[in-house]
Order: C-alpha cells, then structure tokens, then sequence
C-alpha cells in the first residue's frame, strides 16, 4: 500500500470512529447551557483546565513514548505498555501530595476529589489507547474513542437530567466513562497479554529520556491553550469564565478536524521519516491539510451567530465575540502540531519545547495587558498571536529535517484573507464583506485543490484520484 493511500484509509477510521462522536459532544454545548449556570460551567471548565495541565506532568508523558516505541520497537511492546502503566500509576499517587494545596483554593475545595480521579483514570485510558495504536490496532483505538464519547454522553444524561446532580454528576460521569473506556481497550485488545511482572530500568530510562523534553512542551502548550481562564477568572470572574469557555466550543470543530487526522498522520510521519521524497510528501499532506483548514474556518466565520444561537442558551450568547479570534488561533495551533510531529519522528524532543516557549510567554504577557481593558475577545487575540509564534519558530526549526513549502498562492494569500474575515467580524463589519472574502476563499482553494502544485506530475494518476475524492 503507497504512502498517501495508507494515510487516507488510517485517517478515513479515525474519521468514521470519531467524527461522528466528537459531533455528539459538540452539541452538547446546548445541553449543559441549559442545566448548569454560567458560574457552574466556569468551574467545571476551571478543573478541566487543570487536570490538562496535571496531565503531562503526573504521567511524565509517557503516554507520547509508549506510541512512539510500540510503533517501531516490536520486540519489546511488553517493556513498553508495562512501563507506561507503571510511571502513571505512580506519578498520579505522587500527585494526591498537592491535596493540602487545593485544598486551600476557591473552586477547588469541594471538588479536588474529581480532580486526581479524573487525571488518574485519564492517564491510564491514554496508555491503553496510545499503545493500542502503535501496535496497529487503529481500528480499536477509534473505537475506544467512539464508546468513551457514548458513555459521557449517555452518563451525563442520566446524572444531569435525570438525577440533577449538577457539577457532581458532570465529574461523575466523566470518571466512569474514563475507567470503562479504559477497561474496553484493555480486555478487547487483549493488552494484558503484555503485561510483564520484571522492571526494565534501562529500557524504562529510555522511554523517559525521549518523554521528558515533552513535559515542558506540554506545559507551555497548555499555557497558550488554556492558562487565559486563570486571567479570566481572577480579573473578569467565573461567569466570564463560563462564556469564554461556551466560545471555545466552536473552534473545537476545526480542533476535531485536525486531532482525527493527526491521529493517523503520527504513524505516516514517522514511517516516512527516511524516505528520500519526504520533503515532497509532507508537503503535499500540508497543502491538503491548510486548504481544508482554511476552508472551514471560514465557513464556520459565516454562520458563526445563527449557530451560536442555536447552540447556545441566551445568556451565553454575548460570548460569541471571543470565537473569531479563537477559531483563527486553532487553524495555527494545527499547523504548529503538524511541524511538531517533525520532531517526534526524528526523536529530537527538545525542539518541540524549545519552539513553544515563545508562544507562551506571549500569550501570558498580552492576556495580562489584554484582558482587563477588551475582555475575553482581547484573551482571544492573545492566544491567537502566541500560537501564530509558535508557527514561525517551528517553521525555521523543522527546516533542518524538512523543508516544507509554504507558496505564496496556496498558503500565504488564503491566510491573509482569513484574517481579515476574523478581524471584519470581529469589529462588526455588514456582513457581506465577510461573504466576498469567504467567497475568495473558496474559488482560491478550489483551484489549488484541483489544479495545485501538489497534484503535478509527479504524483500517480491514481494518488490524483484519491486526493481529489478525499479532499474535493
């Protein structure tokens, strides 16, 4: 099987496994609008935001080193599932420690519980799915991801409409669909067939060593992603906090996009990491991925406020105004984990930290100045400026692996157009502008995708083909 075929058919069952669930869970936006106030979607969203950042650092990233090893590393697959399971089982023990801290903080005090039980089991699920798929179980991994978003969904439903629970029944349910999702991977891909009884010290060194240069990079990346509900919350309060939370559950359709793909293109980048036309081939996977980006960002641009009343209950609606910007920071956010994968394949961890602490410390710096005087649509501009840095210094770093093109007609221009449909809509202008550049948007990349440099000669008629139905 060619390269882009193996591409398009793992990401084809990631797409029919996840797309359809991560759906589901974006409409439950209205769902949990309608049962929990703004002050209870903020808290919520304040302890989701720390088990995120809890993550990285009680599992030491493993997570990311038993994928990487177990695609590769046949002979010891057993070394590796065992010693993820070991470094998370203890880091999140030694997490409990932080209690006394948590302990003593607004929000935190009546549901620290829910907090190490959602990192604990979370970071056992990830270890089970991770190492599923890189052995090769693609398909069961996508199903893992289908029954855990089945289960939240229905556990949800029974504990916050029918039992009325509220931010109880939400941590609850999310718990339980953790523990049985990881429970489904464990026992259907017969995972502790693995499981080996005698610790490795050297192999387990190993995974750690690649695992570690990722524990900053994830912190940082949180920083940019989620540190601005902390300014939210301390400045604005947690009713701002819930509004801006409800505003990035739009751009989590182009994050759904992205992840699906991602998903798959972990395996490609890593298999092709040798291969004499790399430099061609992610190319042309980038053109694909930026024109569908592009693409979607700007239809979601068009229909942003009839579908944020749709979504949303009223009292959230006023939050619309921070999702431009914020949909404009996810289509960069993609682009910066795609030339991270670079490094990944290539074992060179460092860089990935290296090029996201500029980023963060942007973003940290513009959200205090920011937030105050615009409020969360000036939080927005800060995360979408620290990601586009992210981007630029990735693109300088990754060019001593690959030299990915970025042409000045199939990137450069539909960027430029997709940030002025961001900043029109930001400021309220008729909307009609906005219609003419999205219209740009679509015969500009209507051509590329037909007719684009990625789709010469040099490609096969039948990879032609494949692109050409996947894509257009």
């Amino acid at each position: 099987m060619g390269k882009y075929n193996k591409l398009a058919k793992n990401t084809g069952v990631f797409f029919i496994a996840n797309f359809g669930s991560k759906v589901l869970t974006f409409l439950l936006v209205r769902f949990y609008t309608e049962l929990l106030s703004p002050t209870e979607y903020g808290i919520i969203d304040l302890l989701n935001t720390t088990a995120s950042l809890a993550f990285p650092l009680v599992t030491l990233c493993i997570t990311e080193a038993v994928l990487r090893f177990s695609i590769d590393d046949i002979d010891n697959r057993g070394k590796i599932l065992t010693n993820g399971v070991l470094v998370a089982v203890i880091g999140n023990l030694a997490f409990v420690l932080t209690a006394p801290i948590f302990l003593h903080i607004d929000n935190f005090a009546d549901n620290v519980v829910w907090l190490y039980l959602l990192t604990l089991t979370n970071s056992l699920f990830t270890v089970f799915a991770h190492f599923s798929r890189g052995i090769g179980k693609s398909k069961l991994f996508a199903a893992s991801g289908l029954v855990h978003t089945a289960l939240q969904i229905g556990l949800n439903i029974l504990f916050l409409l029918f039992f009325r629970w509220g931010i109880t029944g939400y941590f609850i349910a999310a718990v339980l669909a953790n523990v049985l999702s990881g429970v489904f991977v464990f026992t259907v891909g017969h995972l502790f067939s693995y499981i080996i009884f005698k610790l490795d010290r050297k192999y387990l060194r190993t995974m750690i060593i690649y695992a570690l240069p990722l524990i900053p990079n994830s912190v940082f990346w949180w920083i940019m992603q989620s540190s601005d509900r902390y300014v939210i919350t301390y400045m604005l309060g947690s009713d701002a906090n819930g509004l801006y939370a409800v505003a990035n559950k739009i751009p989590t359709i182009i994050s759904t996009i992205s992840s699906i793909f991602f998903q798959a293109w972990q395996i490609s980048s890593v298999e092709e990491v040798n291969s004499k036309d790399k430099t061609i081939f992610y190319s042309r996977v980038f053109s694909v991925l930026s024109a569908l980006l592009t693409c979607a960002t700007s239809f979601l641009l068009v229909i942003l406020q009839p579908l944020y009343r749709v979504l949303t209950e009223e009292s959230y609606y006023i939050g619309w105004v921070a999702t431009p910007f914020l949909l404009f920071a996810m289509v960069f956010s993609c682009y910066s984990s795609f030339l991270g994968t670079n490094y990944v394949a290539m074992k060179k961890t460092t860089g990935v930290f290296l090029t996201t602490v500029g980023g963060a410390v942007i973003n940290i710096v513009l959200n205090i100045f920011l937030t105050r005087p615009f409020g969360i649509i000036g939080t927005a501009v800060a995360t979408a400026v620290g990601f586009f840095i992210t981007w630029g210094a990735r693109v300088f770093g990754t060019r001593r692996f690959v030299r990915i093109r970025y042409p000045l007609r199939t990137f450069i221009v539909p960027t430029v157009l997709l940030l002025a449909q961001t900043v029109l809509l930001s400021v309220g202008e008729n909307s009609i502008w906005i219609q003419c550049y999205s219209y740009s948007l679509y015969r500009h990349y209507r051509y590329v995708l037909q007719k684009g440099y990625f789709l010469r000669k040099e490609l096969s008629e039948q990879e032609k083909s494949l692109i050409i139905e996947v894509v257009v």
